[in-house]
């Protein structure tokens, strides 16, 4: 299952502060979630971002993203997004 979010970052923060605290968030809680495989950002052009994790099951990405509400180093990155500019699609990976 690969999970795409699209989102812009809060007015103030930098590249360089959230990459700090995207680094942080993936050691501390993304790669502690069962069934994450890999996950990595990248910025667009017009600034926009992406984070594209893949997960073994949509189970395993519903049971993170309910984690992720309680979460106190999620719930910190996530204020760094725009919260309504975030956008999350999933897609199951195709043998080939």
């Amino acid at each position: 299952m690969i999970e795409v979010s699209k989102f812009r970052l809060v007015g103030d923060v930098t590249t360089d502060v959230f990459l700090k605290s995207n680094a942080d968030y993936q050691q501390r809680f993304a790669y502690q979630q069962d069934g994450l495989l890999r996950r990595t950002v990248a910025s667009g052009l017009e600034g926009e971002w992406v984070a594209i994790t893949f997960w073994r099951s949509m189970t395993d990405a519903r049971r993170s993203a309910v984690e992720a509400s309680t979460s106190p180093v999620a719930m910190e990155f996530q204020s760094l997004l725009e919260s309504e500019s975030i956008d999350t699609e999933y897609f199951r990976e195709l043998p080939g």
